[in-house]
């Protein structure tokens, strides 16, 4: 037996004051209550379209996209249900309720107003007035949740600005037209009574709001919903985004979300010679600056936290005309048109998000390196994944380690698989498993008790290297993960683990490949070390007997409901205390470099320090027409001892140095640095004062840095 889902009249709790309350009063304000229901109809006909977002023309795919509509055949997040003639709308014919959700949600009217729109057939316009009806006939207001009623109000508005202004449709009456009147104003009032407190739900319910009380003056209580949407919404908005400019939950998807409907806001005030607070613009240009960063040169998004693989570069195409700037012009023209943006790589400080790219001028476009790298929190609400430490990766026009994404919001289990937990658990993402347990305890919601905590230590974009500095503690484990991550040359990233404890531990590392990968990967050489060639990715550790690598089965949703094999690369460990991992991931274009990593030793005071206080590697890169020797070194424990490694001496936290076939240095680039010797050369005699240190063609340039430590 399917299950049915009770009605949720609030999403704050029951004894929790109301909002706002409105007067009972007649449906329609002065003068238009004492129309005949003739004049209303003829009213509402002859109404000007200049008020409503500009209506895109129909086209046969949307007479296509109606035809199963018309036979109640309705295919919701890749699910496909035929109800019967008179269905029950609080019956769930499906297992999960996000299936019910979208039933509920009216996406389908956008269908059948524009295959009305293509065609002219009334069948079309009939299908929807009968829908309607039926939907306020049966269904009290708030079933399922306030979210749901925000979502349907912008689809039948959507809808009614297709079948009545400057239209003649004979399905839509007097009658129809008063109820569904009466209908939009009653959830209004609804929505304003029983508001999500906080996120990306209270932002879509508000701006239902706000348009229901704009585009209908008509209406006794469009004056005080109005008055009380503007209000709300720009407390929201304070509220929700952060200082950075990233929206509180901590999605790339629901970012946009709340992007998209704070922008209907915006268009719809321009639109009616509403003017918005200043603040309201200052905000979104914040979150606006975040978007332009985080979608990668393929102007696709990556899927952080819920949500799916999508390209919102249509939404920034829309948010231009209302926040111009060059930065907007040159990621939509893909560098043809206006500046880039300032920065290359740049740190969300509050959502702890870092977005590590090669140049903004790379040609192809869609060829530039970026890296999104999460050392943010859970995020506000229940959209977070446990994937503290984790990231994406991109380059020459491909993904290449991805985050696999939300797959679906239910837990049933009719193949023997929690796909909710699968999805949302610490190993379906890019970073370190400890002992097999998820960084928190699973929950399908929000979740209960002390939660992980993650934090930026050190950012720094220079010039040749970005070097990134993370660290997550987990409630359900002694063990401190350590992560840094060093982009060389804009070229390849190394990335160094290190997980501090005292007791033994199990030890997990996964790398997500991307679908296309399936099938496609091989072992590397022994002598390259551990590792795996991808598809345009070559990933490599130092050879260790202690590590076992395994190539297992993986998934990637791109979209709701919907799954892709991919392969998923582990590196594992038991440690009698702290573990380390450190591995190159070297993307490519066309054919891979014959590539190899080697582990040199590291002495201070001369004894070999361990790996958990300093490691350094040898990379050698060798394509179709250069050699490179590349020799890295990192120095994980605070405070600046003397390190040697090959011919290097120095006092730094970071040194990489690279070198041709011939053992010329070609480039050399230091952070906290005060000393650095190679080949018993002296580059640098800074004691006491740490720099950040460049030598590239010739030129030696070197930078203070204050040491400080991101908020």
């Amino acid at each position: 037996m399917k299950p049915s889902y009770p009605i949720m009249e609030s999403s704050a709790p029951s004894d929790a004051p109301s909002e706002t309350v409105f007067p009972t009063q007649s449906l329609l304000a002065t003068p238009f209550a004492a129309l005949t229901h003739a004049e209303l109809l003829a009213h509402f006909r002859q109404r000007d379209l200049d008020n409503y977002f500009p209506l895109s023309a129909g086209k046969a795919k949307h007479v296509a996209g109606a035809a199963p509509i018309l036979d109640n055949q309705f295919t919701l997040n890749n699910e496909t249900h035929r109800l019967g003639e008179k269905f029950d709308w609080l019956h769930n014919p499906s297992p999960d309720l996000e299936w019910l959700i979208l039933l509920h949600k009216f996406y389908y009217s956008r269908d059948l107003a524009l295959a009305y729109d293509c065609s002219g057939d009334d069948c079309y316009a009939n299908k929807w007035v009968a829908l309607v009806s039926s939907w306020i006939e049966h269904v009290p207001d708030g079933f399922v949740n306030s979210q749901v009623t925000g979502r349907r109000l912008q689809q039948w508005l959507l809808a009614y600005h297709y079948f009545v202004p400057g239209r003649q449709c004979s399905a839509i009456t007097a009658e129809f037209l008063l109820a569904l009147l009466g209908s939009i104003q009653s959830q209004a009032v609804f929505l304003s009574r029983n508001l999500t407190p906080q996120g990306n739900h209270r932002t879509i319910e508000l701006s239902a709001i706000f348009a229901v009380a704009l585009l209908f003056p008509e209406l006794s209580q469009s004056a005080e919903l109005l008055a009380f949407a503007q209000h709300e919404l720009l407390a929201n908005l304070r509220e929700d985004i952060l200082a950075d400019g990233v929206q509180k939950e901590l999605s790339t998807d629901y970012h946009h979300t709340v992007l998209k409907n704070f922008l209907r806001v915006r268009e719809l005030a321009d639109l009616n010679r509403l003017t918005l607070p200043v603040e309201f613009d200052a905000v979104m240009r914040k979150a606006l600056e975040f978007s332009i960063y985080a979608h990668k040169p393929d102007g696709w998004l990556p899927a952080i936290n819920d949500g799916d693989i999508n390209s919102y570069l249509s939404l920034l195409r829309k948010a231009q005309r209302y926040y111009p700037s060059d930065a907007l012009s040159y990621v939509l023209s893909q560098g043809e048109q206006g500046k880039p943006p300032v920065q290359r790589s740049r740190l969300f400080a509050d959502s702890g998000y870092c977005i590590l790219r090669s140049g903004w001028a790379e040609r192809p476009y869609a060829d530039g390196r970026y890296l999104f790298f999460d050392c943010g929190q859970l995020g506000f609400g229940s959209h977070g994944h446990y994937d503290l430490l984790s990231f994406e990766m991109a380059a020459y026009g491909r993904s290449l380690i991805v985050d696999p994404g939300r797959y679906t919001y239910h837990e049933y289990d009719s193949d023997g698989v929690n796909w909710r937990l699968a999805f949302k658990g610490t190993s379906a993402h890019n970073t370190v498993m400890v002992d097999g347990k998820d960084q928190i305890a699973y929950q399908c919601h929000e979740p209960v008790g002390p939660q992980p905590r993650a934090a930026v230590l050190i950012f720094e974009s220079n010039q040749g290297f970005d070097f990134v500095h993370g660290r997550a503690l987990s409630p359900r484990y002694e063990v401190e993960h350590q992560r840094s991550i060093f982009f060389a040359e804009a070229e390849y990233w190394i990335i160094s683990d290190l997980l501090l404890a005292s007791e033994a531990h199990r030890y997990e590392q996964f790398f997500h490949l991307a679908p296309e990968a399936q099938g496609q990967t091989e072992r590397l050489e022994a002598e390259q070390g551990h590792g795996i060639q991808a598809p345009d990715l070559l990933i490599a550790q130092a050879r260790r007997a202690e590590v076992a690598t395994s190539l297992e089965p993986g998934w990637v949703s791109s979209e709701y409901g919907v799954k892709h094999p991919a392969p998923v690369l582990s590196f594992s460990q038991q440690c009698k205390g702290s573990g380390w991992f450190q591995t190159v991931l070297y993307p490519y274009k066309d054919s891979a470099p014959a590539l190899h990593v080697e582990a040199i030793s590291v002495t201070s005071l001369g004894q070999t320090v361990p790996a958990t206080q300093a490691l350094a590697l040898i990379i050698r890169i060798q394509s179709e027409t250069t050699t490179y020797h590349d020799c890295f070194f990192v120095a994980h424990q605070p405070g600046l001892s003397e390190y040697h490694f090959a011919d290097v001496i120095c006092r730094a936290q970071l040194v990489f140095i690279r070198r041709d076939a011939e053992d010329g240095i070609l480039s050399v680039r230091a952070y906290a640095a005060e000393w650095l010797e190679i080949g018993g050369r002296k580059l640098l005699d800074s004691i006491g004062k740490p720099v950040c240190l460049n030598y590239a063609k010739g030129r030696l340039q070197i930078d203070a840095i204050d040491g400080s430590v991101p908020a």
